[in-house]
């Protein structure tokens, strides 16, 4: 095994276990939550959660300012790493029956921590990958995402329906601190990294670098229609009477294992393509996903075929959209400023999905979930048609 697989593998193993909790929460709790009878609404309120995601170029500063003579972004990996460790275990403690606010409230502060973490990673990997590299990383990492949803979103899922809240907090918490140890088998160089002085400045003269206007435009839109299906997927499935078992199978372990698959798949396709035929292919992806499901609402036609279709292509949409989309995260991220830059780019990306789920939540409550599938199929239109119309290599 040569260098550069074992970097995508230990980056991989790490995304994967700090994404875990994130998954379990953030796709997992939603089904719970329809389960007990909350609103659709209040599933969509629920994605707030994210807003510390929005939050990460502010987060980032401490990173670019804060520096360490050797291995600079390890340190601050293990560090957060530790201090995420003992969120989950307090966590565990925690009744989502007798308050949910206050679980509500402890899930903040752990994403919190998930974000800080994910800007040393990223900064790490920009640092480490060059040039086509970041292709390859940018699948890996994807298809780690989908094993974290494997793990978090269907494992413990079916963990949680058995044996509970708190046996499946501890293992979770066990999951990041194997991830954690398996960052001693990246060697990170010890380029002199000089302590950024971090002002409105360097935030500004990120939006002027070249052709940044198209590029803000689709990491603020290209994800967000289909993101926003998928938070309502395992509701959605919920609502139509299959059981929460079966749903946590299908969409949790099924689902991620193509994820898993076409995440690794993606990174192929980056190779041999330039990034609009990328962006135009996968973008029909996410159109055919949302149109399947407007066609189960409005025919009446969930049947097993229609249902294992759905889940494949929006799995497959899910794991495209966001490989190419961080890999030009990471073209657009400056070599004096990689935290800071990548971290903007996650916010304005992170934002605008949780924004449209909260939207999606919204439109399921007053009209149903076949008008929600409509409203997110026309936008990927849109995205699409400026794509290619105003997008150039």
């Amino acid at each position: 095994m040569n260098q550069l697989v074992k970097n995508y593998l230990v980056f991989g193993i790490l995304t994967s276990a700090f994404f875990t909790p994130f998954g379990f929460c953030m796709i997992g709790l939603p089904m719970i939550l329809q389960m007990k009878g909350f609103d659709a609404s209040v599933i969509g309120i629920f994605q707030l959660l994210g807003i510390p995601t929005v939050l990460k170029f502010l987060l980032s500063s401490p990173i670019d300012k804060k520096v360490f003579k050797h291995n600079h972004y390890k340190k601050w990996i293990i560090y957060t790493g530790i201090l995420y460790i003992i969120t989950l275990l307090g966590i565990s403690f925690l009744s989502l029956e007798e308050n949910i606010y206050f679980v509500f409230g402890a899930i903040f502060m752990m994403v919190l921590i998930a974000t800080f973490i994910d800007i040393p990673l990223n900064a790490l990997a920009i640092k480490i990958f060059g040039g086509n590299e970041r292709v390859g990383a940018g699948s890996y990492k994807m298809s780690a995402l989908f094993f974290a949803g494997l793990l978090g979103g269907g494992i413990l899922l079916l963990t949680y329906n058995h044996i509970g809240w708190q046996n499946t907090f501890l293992i979770i918490a066990s999951i990041v601190s194997l991830g954690l140890f398996t960052l001693f088998f990246i060697k990170e160089n010890d380029e002199t990294i000089k302590t950024q002085n971090i002002s409105w400045k360097t935030f500004i003269t990120f939006f002027k670098q070249k052709d940044i206007g198209i590029w803000l435009f689709l990491l603020t839109f290209y994800y967000a229609f289909i993101g926003a299906i998928w938070v309502f997927m395992k509701p959605y499935l919920i609502s139509k009477g299959i059981a929460p078992d079966d749903v946590a199978f299908y969409v949790g372990i099924y689902g991620s294992i193509v994820g898993f698959i076409a995440g690794i798949i993606s990174g192929s396709i980056g190779k041999r393509y330039s990034k609009k035929t990328i962006l135009i292919s996968f973008g029909i992806f996410n159109i055919l996903s949302a149109f399947i499901f407007v066609c189960i609402e409005y025919f009446d036609v969930l049947n097993f075929v229609f249902l294992i279709s759905a889940i494949t292509i929006t799995v497959i949409a899910l794991a495209f959209s966001p490989a190419i989309v961080y890999a030009l995260m990471m073209d657009y991220s400056r070599r004096t400023s990689k935290a800071i830059d990548y971290s903007i780019q996650v916010s304005l990306f992170s934002f605008t999905r949780i924004i449209s789920a909260v939207i999606a939540g919204a439109i399921v409550s007053a009209y149903g979930f076949g008008a929600m599938f409509v409203f997110e199929t026309l936008g990927m239109i849109l995205v699409l048609f400026i794509i290619y119309k105003f997008y150039k290599e």
